[in-house]
């Protein structure tokens, strides 16, 4: 009959009043009375949804970037990379590869940090090249390994035969190249390169007390891979990071290959050719 059968509506309204009262906004009583359907429709008084109080609303703050960017680390003052040890006020996490670390207080002054970020990211970088070319160089030696030292070792200070004929020709061409584009960087100003005038727009907050600009930039960038993780000033922060942890742990590994080359005595590749057994 249709007693018996439930309306479309009256199947909504049950709906609405079971979905009303799981989330709190109808008491038990009214959802009662709403789930009692008739065949008619009947208009039942739904109590009004108060609003929350102002003190209890929950407003979000816009993100800024700057939260990532510029003194990460004011709050603490300890080290990051060992908490034990105090955080040097220079220290703060504004630049990549910060982690609150220089025991012995080598940079007193904004100036004397730049000029060591320049160093250390250069360094970072010769030494990721060889990591990479030490190794390859016994892997797959040039001229029937001419250019390697006694035992099939890379050619070095330690191992010897660096500035013997003819190594010394293919030194003395690499040192000219690295020295006249170091020489070309070490004149453009910071401002003129490539990412120079982004990167003035990223450091803008703290224009005044670091006017230098990003450390080891030389406007290269063939491939466009600055931006790979974001286009923004977090995302290029991120990758400067990423190179710098990248160049430490190079040049942790090259100090280790003259290391045990030069007291062993044999090359790196047959003393760990786990590392190179694809090779």
């Amino acid at each position: 009959t249709s007693s018996s059968k439930m309306r479309p509506q009256g199947c909504l309204m049950v709906m609405g009043s079971a979905a009303a009262f799981f989330h709190g906004q109808l008491t038990p009583r009214s959802a009662t009375r709403l789930a009692s359907v008739t065949d008619e429709p009947t208009i039942v008084d739904i109590p009004t949804i108060m609003p929350v109080p102002e003190d209890e609303t929950t407003t979000t703050e816009a993100w800024s970037g700057n939260d990532l960017m510029f003194k990460r680390y004011e709050g603490t003052n300890a080290s990051v990379l060992f908490p034990s040890l105090a955080r040097p006020p220079l220290l703060d996490g504004t630049h990549a590869g910060d982690y609150g670390f220089d025991p012995l207080g080598i940079a007193e002054t904004n100036k004397e940090l730049y000029d060591l970020m320049e160093a250390e990211i250069r360094h970072g970088r010769l030494a990721m090249l060889c990591a990479a070319g030490w190794p390859m160089a016994e892997l797959r030696p040039l001229f029937d390994g001419a250019l390697l030292a006694d035992g099939g070792r890379a050619p070095s200070v330690l191992n010897g035969h660096l500035f013997d004929s003819p190594s010394l020709v293919v030194v003395l061409a690499i040192f000219a190249e690295v020295g006249f584009r170091d020489l070309q960087a070490i004149q453009t100003p910071k401002q003129l390169t490539l990412y120079g005038h982004i990167h003035a727009q990223d450091y803008e907050p703290i224009q005044a007390e670091w006017p230098w600009g990003v450390p080891g930039d030389l406007s290269f960038d063939p491939l466009g891979l600055y931006g790979i993780v974001g286009k923004d000033a977090v995302g290029r922060k991120v990758m400067r990071d990423l190179e710098i942890n990248h160049g430490r742990v190079a040049m942790l590994a090259v100090l280790c290959y003259v290391v045990l080359e030069a007291t062993t005595g044999r090359a790196v590749v047959d003393i760990t050719p786990f590392l190179f057994w694809n090779f």
